[in-house]
């Protein structure tokens, strides 16, 4: 199978909840396709926080940006790489180009960040939102993260998490303080380290890898997440309305948050 140029298989599914009244989750994929560099798939999505509508303001403000710098910034670079170079050749995305895409992305999340915070001071409310950003061309994938939104990568029975969780939790894990047992009930288990629009300062991750044949990429937000076993992800994820599935197998265990995922297969 030609990686570089068969079409991906995507998924996306997001639900209120239980709980909530308003929706604060949002997402977008966009697939296109170039003449040199192949198909490319684009996938951001972001989970918001804040009183009543003003997370789903934060989610799908920087949705939406992303949207644009696909469109826009992204479009123009692969316009000079395909003038200047084939890109299919040899090593596919050169080190570079993902540093170039980085370079980009890291800007737009400070700029997002100030920019969030400021309409909440206009307004008098905090906002922010969690997000992560997936790239996939030439058999390889950039993610960005901010947030404990995640990235997954399952390929029959292995399920492996890219990201890596910028939450007080995961920390006091990382420092050996709490169990993955006491995380999951711990009352800050939703308390962020990092969020675009309510931290002075953001530092998103970057990861980078190949993609294999029969790859799945899941990229979700907590709601989704946090009651599912990695059994599950795998059984369910690649699946006909394998995220819907999901959804509705855990809102049954009571999840209250809303819930998003997006799934790409390469």
């Amino acid at each position: 199978m030609d990686i570089f140029n068969t079409k991906f298989k995507v998924d996306a599914y997001s639900d209120i909840g239980n709980k909530k009244k308003v929706n604060q989750d949002s997402l977008i994929v966009k697939q296109a396709r170039t003449n040199n560099i192949g198909r490319v798939c684009f996938a951001c999505l972001c989970d918001g926080m804040g009183g009543l509508s003003q997370g789903e303001v934060a989610s799908a403000s920087f949705v939406n940006r992303m949207g644009q710098w696909f469109e826009n910034e992204f479009s123009r670079i692969i316009a000079v790489e395909d003038a200047t170079e084939d890109l299919s050749q040899a090593n596919p995305v050169p080190t570079d180009f993902f540093r170039q895409v980085e370079a980009q992305l890291e800007m737009i999340v400070r700029q997002m960040n100030q920019g969030l915070k400021q309409y909440g001071s206009e307004q008098g409310f905090k906002l922010g939102t969690t997000a992560v950003v997936i790239l996939i061309m030439q058999g390889q994938y950039l993610i960005m993260s901010v947030g404990d939104s995640r990235a997954y990568v399952f390929n029959g029975n292995s399920l492996k998490q890219i990201t890596h969780d910028q939450s007080y939790v995961q920390q006091q894990m990382d420092l050996g303080r709490m169990t993955p047992e006491e995380a999951a009930v711990s009352p800050d288990k939703s308390v962020l380290l990092q969020c675009i629009g309510a931290s002075e300062n953001v530092y998103p991750d970057f990861y980078r890898g190949k993609c294999e044949e029969g790859d799945t990429f899941l990229i979700c937000s907590d709601g989704l997440w946090r009651l599912l076993t990695p059994k599950e992800i795998v059984s369910y994820g690649a699946k006909t309305n394998g995220l819907q599935k999901m959804t509705e197998l855990v809102k049954s265990r009571g999840e209250t948050d809303n819930i998003s995922g997006l799934v790409i297969g390469v």
